[in-house]
Parts: C-alpha cells; sequence; structure tokens
C-alpha cells in the first residue's frame, strides 16, 4: 500500500494491528463518540459529522447511504454499524416477512425453525443497509402482567438457551466476516423480567443464587454459541441499576463466561442513571460508573459525550479508560471488513429479498407450528359438506395491524408518520377463511365490539350474523395499547367488549370456535371456556391463509401440530402458556 495509508487501513494486517494504530490515532472526542450509539429517526443527520457516533438506528434504506456518506467525511472515515430492531422479521421495512413472537415460536420445540427464522431475517435485513438486530430475548416470563411476556421464549431456562442459540446462528450465519450474517444481540441482560407487579422496567428483586439458577444459565448458553452483542436491562437489582453492576457485566459476563464481544446499554440507561434512578448526580457520574461496570456503547444518552469529556478533563477518568470499550467496537467493526465494504443498502437487492416466496414459506410453517389447539369437542376441522354458513366475529377478525402485532410499523415504536405495512401483505383470519371458503359457502363479518374503548355499538350486529349462520368464529385477543415496552397491565382478562361479546355469541346457541389472537396468555371468560373448540394462534406474521387452517378440511394437511388429527378435548401447550 502507499506509505501515506494509515496501517488501520490495511486489510493485509491482523484486527489488533489494525485497532491499536486505528486507537492511537484518535483523539479524545472521537473515542467518545465511537462509544456512543444515536438516534437516526431525525432528518437532521449533521449529527454524525459533530458527535462521530460509532453506531447509530432506526434509519433504514437511502438514508443510511445518506449516513455512510457523511461518516466517511470524518477526520478518520471509521464507518457505522446500524442497528435496528427487527424483532420478528423485518418488521419495520414494508412488505418484509413478520415471524411469530418468540413466545409463539417456542412451541415448535424446533431449534431448526428458528435457525430458519434467524437466517431469512439476516437476509431481508442485510440489503437494507442493516448489520445488527437487537434479537434474540432471552428474559424469562414470570409474571403474565409483564407487557413483553410475548417476546420471551417461555420460563425455561433451558429452552430459551437452546432456542436463543439457534436463532443467533441464524442471524450470524459464519461469523463476522459472514457478508450474509447479521449481529445477534442477547437481551435484556439479566433479571429484567422479575418484575415488581408485572410493572415494566421496575425493580428485579432477585439474589445472586436465583439470577445464577434461573435467568443467567441463557445469557451463558448465548455467550458460548457466539452472540456478539449483549444489551442490558432498564431495571435495579439490589438498588443498583443494570447499567452500573460490574459484577454483572464484567465478572460473569465478561471473565467468567469469557465474553469478547460488544456490550449495549437498552435505549438511556446511562441517562437514567440520572433523570430516573437517581443513583448519579451528573452525566458526567454516569458515564464514569457505565464504563467502569463494563458497557461498551451507551444507546442514546446524547449527554454522554459532554458528560465523558468533562469526567476525563476533570481527572476524574483516565482517558485510557476509554480505550477496552473502543478497542472491542473497532475489532468488531475490523471483523465485518466494514472499513474496506461499509455493507450499505442495496435497494434493487432489497426489492428482490424482501417477502421472496420461500420467505413467506418459511413463515407460513413457523406460523403453522405456533399454533396450538387448546380444545375441541369434534367441531374442527369443520366439514364443508354440513357448515353452509359461516359468522366471523370479532375485533381481532380484520385488523391486520392488531395481527401483526408489536415491534412493526404502526406500533407504539415507530412514529405514525412512518405509515404501515401494504394491507395486501397481511392475511388477517377472516381474508383467509373468504379466499378458502368453498363456493357456496357464505361467510358474514361483524367486528361486535371494540378492545381499547370497550364500543359494543356493533354487538346487534354480531348476534344478527352469528344466528343467521351454522358456526360462529370469533376472534379476540389483546391490543396494542396494552402490550410492549412500557405497557404492562393489572389483569389478564380480555379487555373492552369483548366479554360481552363472547357472552351474546354464546347465548345464540350456534357452536363457536374461539380463535385467540394475543401476544401473552389471558384469562377467558366462561362463554370462552365452553366454546366447541379455542384456537391459540398469537399475534405478529402475515403470511396467507395460516389462520384459516383452523377451519379447513381441504387440499395440503396440516404442518407439524395437525388439527385433523389431534384427539377431542386433548390439550397441546408448550410451557410458558
Amino acid at each position: 500500500m502507499p506509505e501515506s495509508t494509515p496501517a488501520y487501513r490495511d486489510p493485509s494486517l491482523s484486527v489488533e494491528a489494525r485497532v491499536a494504530d486505528l486507537l492511537g490515532r484518535m483523539t479524545l472526542e472521537e473515542k467518545v463518540g465511537q462509544l456512543m450509539m444515536l438516534d437516526a429517526r431525525s432528518p437532521d443527520l449533521s449529527f454524525i459529522n459533530t458527535r462521530q457516533p460509532g453506531s447509530i438506528l432506526h434509519i433504514l434504506g437511502e438514508r443510511v447511504r445518506e449516513a455512510m456518506a457523511l461518516a466517511a467525511r470524518n477526520r478518520l472515515r471509521i464507518p457505522l454499524l446500524i442497528g435496528e430492531d427487527a424483532i420478528h422479521g423485518h418488521s419495520f421495512w414494508k412488505g418484509a416477512t413478520i415471524f411469530p413472537t418468540q413466545l409463539a415460536l417456542a412451541c415448535s420445540w424446533n431449534p431448526e425453525l428458528l435457525e430458519r427464522v434467524g437466517r431469512v431475517t439476516a437476509e431481508e435485513v442485510i440489503p437494507t443497509g442493516i448489520h445488527w438486530t437487537f434479537s434474540p430475548v432471552l428474559c424469562l416470563a414470570r409474571d403474565l402482567r409483564w407487557g413483553r411476556v410475548g417476546e420471551t421464549f417461555g420460563e425455561d431456562p433451558y429452552l430459551i438457551g437452546e432456542f436463543a442459540a439457534a436463532l443467533i446462528r441464524g442471524y450470524q450465519g459464519d461469523g463476522l466476516g459472514d457478508p450474509a450474517g447479521i449481529l445477534a444481540t442477547a437481551k435484556h441482560y439479566a433479571g429484567y423480567s422479575e418484575t415488581q407487579g408485572g410493572r415494566d422496567a421496575s425493580e428485579a428483586d432477585l439474589s445472586r443464587r436465583k439470577l445464577r439458577s434461573y435467568f443467567l444459565p441463557p445469557f451463558e448458553r448465548a455467550a458460548r454459541a457466539g452472540a456478539m452483542t449483549f444489551m442490558t436491562g432498564y431495571q435495579s437489582m439490589d438498588g443498583v441499576p443494570s447499567t452500573c453492576n460490574r459484577w454483572l457485566l464484567t465478572e460473569v459476563l465478561k471473565e467468567e463466561w469469557g465474553f469478547g464481544g460488544v456490550l449495549v446499554t437498552d435505549w438511556d440507561n446511562v441517562g437514567r442513571l440520572v433523570w430516573e434512578q437517581k443513583v448519579c448526580a451528573t452525566y458526567a457520574d454516569a458515564a464514569i460508573a457505565a464504563l467502569r461496570a463494563g458497557n461498551d456503547i451507551m444507546m442514546t444518552t446524547p449527554q454522554f459525550y459532554e458528560g465523558a469529556i468533562e469526567a476525563v478533563r476533570s481527572g476524574r477518568l483516565a482517558e485510557t479508560e476509554l480505550d477496552a470499550p473502543c478497542s472491542r467496537l473497532l475489532a468488531l467493526k475490523f471483523g465485518m471488513g466494514l472499513f474496506e465494504n461499509p455493507r450499505g443498502p442495496d435497494l434493487e437487492r432489497a426489492a428482490y429479498e424482501i417477502g421472496r416466496p420461500d420467505h413467506r414459506a418459511a413463515n407460513l410453517e413457523a406460523a403453522r407450528h405456533s399454533l396450538v389447539l387448546l380444545q375441541n369437542n369434534g367441531l374442527l376441522p369443520l366439514d364443508p359438506a354440513r357448515v353452509k354458513a359461516i359468522a366471523v366475529v370479532g375485533p381481532n377478525a380484520d385488523d391486520d395491524l392488531q395481527q401483526l402485532g408489536d415491534w412493526s410499523l404502526g406500533s407504539s415504536q415507530h412514529p405514525p408518520e412512518a405509515g404501515k405495512h401494504p394491507r395486501e401483505k397481511t392475511t388477517t383470519v377472516l381474508d383467509g377463511i373468504r379466499a378458502l371458503a368453498p363456493e357456496g359457502l357464505a361467510v358474514r363479518y361483524a367486528r361486535g365490539c371494540s378492545i381499547e374503548d370497550g364500543d359494543l355499538s356493533g354487538l346487534p350486529e354480531a348476534v344478527a350474523a352469528a344466528e343467521g349462520a351454522d358456526v360462529v368464529v370469533a376472534v379476540v385477543g389483546d391490543h396494542l395499547d396494552f402490550i410492549g415496552e412500557v405497557r404492562s397491565t393489572a389483569t389478564l382478562e380480555l379487555q373492552g367488549g369483548q366479554i360481552a361479546l363472547l357472552g351474546a355469541l354464546e347465548a345464540t346457541g350456534r357452536p363457536l370456535a374461539v380463535v385467540l389472537v394475543n401476544s401473552k396468555p389471558l384469562v377467558l371468560p366462561l362463554a370462552a371456556r365452553r366454546a366447541a373448540a379455542i384456537v391459540k394462534a398469537t399475534t405478529h406474521y402475515n403470511d396467507p391463509y395460516i389462520l384459516a387452517e383452523v377451519s379447513r378440511n381441504l387440499g395440503e394437511p396440516m404442518v407439524g401440530r395437525q388439527i385433523s388429527a389431534i384427539p377431542e378435548g386433548e390439550l397441546i401447550a408448550g410451557r410458558g402458556w
């Protein structure tokens, strides 16, 4: 290479040599910037030049190209690492393949299927310019009122570890140098789901023995499986926020388990030390605490920049204390080959990869494996020779947004102006039943009630539809208002007008099949328990005809758990349901 080319630009050198050369050239401000991950949803990306962050998130497509071009203008031209919440598929990209939740996928008892889910997600994520997904979740489902139960694999530490390892393999492929792989994130480390009264991000009342017995084993499995990043949780234990728990982050994760990857905080965890948990008086104090505990990347705490610089210049923090986390992040970037190829977006390729037929087929298989038949007195499968009219009722029967669920366009995690997924890409329960109904079978639809405000004005129409049908399929469940981050509930009962709706439908005397489109277990009223059939279908997917399987006795057989083959009264369910 030309003599003027710095050593860190030489791909023939070892990663260690390149890191050492680059680190020796960096100013204090450049080191601090590398340790920051900033939110890129704002139209103004000038912070990429003023703060020089090492990573950004919530940015897709052409804007990724713009961000990378800005980073290339910085003095040392260090490439950006781009992260996104591809939690159950690339669900913030319009038209992408959206898979069932982790809790639903756990019903498959099939690690190979989980690995395929991770691989499909990586294939759709990469051409949109993303390097890193904040998945999988390794939290244990403990209190079902917690809003994030659906993001977990359930309550069994062993199963969580095995499913997480499979998903990590799917995401990461052959490792850092694999251009077809994305970085996986084991989160939320650790004990985040041990909530107080089901309230999200609260104090976790955990002893170290309890942590060792239940909460840490899945994370150790993920570390041994090669997860390249870990993410801390929001919670505190014994009054110590996870963000500044050196025992947890350094002594266990890095020293005991030998984790050599990168540890990122969750959203503004460093800031929370000041404004929420109040264990630090200033952002300089918070920067010191977070760095000395073992954090490498500070997600969306812009004040970390001034805080860390102030801490160094005041003599309270040695600049050399920034070198270890900087080195780990730079090693990740060198190992991925980002200095030679920043892996920018290829939208022509994305148009091919997003929702391609084999991806949709994988999603169909995953969704079929996630279906759980909870009750059947012989009603299912429906016999088209005997059923001439079906009433499909309920607030979730034709609501594509609730079916796609949390962590997708239209949910609370993205602004309304981002829009939602194309309606034609999602087949609701009503869509699927209509598509599969043979000629001459009438399908009547009525919403019946709402979930979010309890509106029952549609109840008479629903009752009339039921009375004119041979079978009623009632599709109920939960709503985005009641699930997800900071959306825990005080009750597990069906919300809004759904209890009244089921009671009115039962009173018609027509055979009733209840389909649950929800993200976590719910307490069902007696009307549902007396139904002829109950199918747990969960939220978070968009492939065609999935839920219509509950009513079909035609065509290909059910994959995995065949509804037609399940004896009357048999309960099929995995732990955690």
